[in-house]
């Protein structure tokens, strides 16, 4: 049994740390017909999920003990 947890665990490491990275792709797909549309950042996209992810945790982390008799 160890045996065989020793070999699982050796052939997990090799599998690991001899993997090759794939070559990343440069060309980037154009909808065709669709030429007007700029390419923009994400700027967006990622602030407004910040600001849901600060919302949360505002909620998350609110006093406990507060009440409306005070």
């Amino acid at each position: 049994m160890r045996r065989r947890v020793r070999l699982l665990f050796l052939v997990l490491c090799l599998t690991l740390t001899t993997g090759v990275p794939a070559r990343a792709e440069e060309t980037r797909f154009q909808e065709p017909g669709v030429s007007y549309l700029e390419e923009r950042g994400p700027y967006l996209e990622w602030g407004l999920g910040a600001l849901i992810v600060i919302a949360c945790l505002l909620i998350a982390f609110k006093n406990p003990h507060r009440s409306h008799m005070d």
